[in-house]
């Protein structure tokens, strides 16, 4: 120690009391030892200080409260808890939706806030579980307090082992996602496969009969019998046939073409149903739903041109294109029903295919009362004309002037089709029919 230059002197031990001296290692001896004698006596003076200090304390006094850093560490926090992450649900019947409640507590001190809920499908929704139960989940949780978050899972189109998740946020920092789990077994006691009904898409004059077969299984323990297939229309024919007694068979339908179709720009739908005598008393009759589509011959689209209210405060251009889906046709003169509206046709595949390119002026608006249409003749007998009516809409906002192309293409036929090329049109107008039996 005296190598290094340190002493150490240790009074007032029962004061609790301790004291490091440093001297420097260049005194002597004696000059150390007079500093040293010094201090000390200095020091034993000064040693009942704080005994004299602690004896006029008053009885009780309350100790400084801990730094805060302490106290924070000390603190849970929002804690999350589950009554469980994931619900069995055991066996369910194809139809009959899932319902939980999963109970959720703040084991924590401070108020648990969850932020959202997401399921991971649209099968899968919040709410709903019982009769007057709640529709959402519960945002807030006080410490100590237990919230619910209700789900209920669709089955109409599930089928076998399913497994659906809801994702749940929270502020709790410790597990601020947490992924719930509902596990079950979804059944039909009678299951029709690829598909429970029966779909077909004809075109208009069709003359060729279109048939599907069905399988259907007895997933029941005891054996099923089927018999007496019947359609509520006869545009659909159906028989049966039993592949394995009491277990599985096969229906066979056939959808007719129609006759006399009435001429429309929009698809027609027909639907019809067939059903089946059936020993299982919660599926007699079993039915099956059946659907004819019908394309139309000739697709307009859009089948209808928009214009904001008022005078247009710039010109505005629409396009309308034109296809026969059956055989060829001829389009030939394109008119507006009022002056100043310029049409113009462009043959995008001869005999197939058109466009009509519409300008409307600037300034331009309908008068109340005005019916304003656009016209274009065809040699097909059954639509001898083709009308697109001009409809304004409130809050539509108005055209907006185009950009002039800076240098374009030197073909013109290449450049009218690179502008007027028709997309692939969205599904027209949907006609339904219900023909009688």
């Amino acid at each position: 120690m005296c190598s290094q230059g340190l002493y150490e002197l240790a009074l007032g031990r029962e004061s609790g009391w301790h004291f490091i001296l440093y001297f420097r290692p260049a005194q002597t001896k004696i000059t150390r030892m007079k500093s040293f004698i010094r201090f000390a006596l200095i020091l034993a003076g000064s040693a009942a200080f704080p005994a004299c200090l602690s004896a006029q304390a008053p009885v009780g006094a309350v100790a400084a409260p801990p730094a805060p850093a302490a106290l924070s560490a000390n603190r849970l926090g929002p804690r999350i808890q589950f009554n469980t992450e994931n619900y069995d649900s055991g066996t369910n019947l194809a139809g009959d939706p899932i319902r939980y409640t999963f109970l959720v507590t703040n084991s924590g001190d401070e108020t648990l806030i969850l932020t959202n809920i997401t399921p991971s499908c649209g099968c899968t929704t919040i709410g709903g579980t019982t009769p007057g139960s709640a529709t959402t989940w519960t945002h807030e949780i006080a410490p100590g307090q237990t919230g619910v978050i209700p789900i209920q899972v669709i089955t109409s189109n599930l089928r076998g082992q399913i497994n659906k998740t809801v994702k749940v946020n929270s502020n709790d920092r410790k597990r601020p996602d947490v992924t719930l789990q509902i596990t079950g077994v979804v059944w039909l006691p009678i299951e029709v496969s690829p598909q429970a009904a029966a779909y077909f898409s004809l075109l208009p004059g069709a003359t060729n009969l279109n048939t599907q077969v069905l399988r259907i299984f007895n997933r029941m323990d005891t054996p099923l019998s089927l018999s007496d297939p019947h359609s509520t229309t006869n545009v659909f024919t159906a028989v049966l046939k039993t592949n394995v007694p009491g277990q599985e068979f096969e229906l066979a339908i056939t959808a007719a073409p129609l006759d006399n179709m009435p001429a429309s720009l929009g698809m027609t739908i027909i639907q019809g149903e067939i059903s089946l005598k059936s020993s299982a008393t919660n599926k007699n009759p079993l039915t099956i739903p059946v659907f004819e589509t019908i394309s139309p011959e000739i697709t307009v689209f859009p089948p209808s041109i928009q214009l904001p209210v008022g005078p247009l405060t710039q010109p505005s251009t629409s396009h309308i294109t034109i296809r026969e889906n059956i055989s060829n046709f001829t389009l030939s003169d394109p008119a507006a029903s009022v002056p100043g509206v310029n049409v113009s046709m462009t043959i995008m595949q001869t005999n197939r295919i058109y466009v009509l390119t519409v300008v409307f002026p600037q300034g331009f608006a309908a008068q109340p009362g005005q019916s304003v249409v656009l016209t274009v003749n065809t040699d097909n007998p059954r639509f001898p004309v083709i009308t697109v009516p001009v409809t304004s809409v409130p809050g539509m906002a108005q055209p907006i002037t185009p950009r002039p192309v800076a240098t374009p293409p030197a073909n013109s036929a290449a450049l009218d089709r690179a502008r007027f090329q028709p997309a692939q049109p969205p599904a027209p107008p949907i006609r339904t029919v219900q023909l009688p039996p």
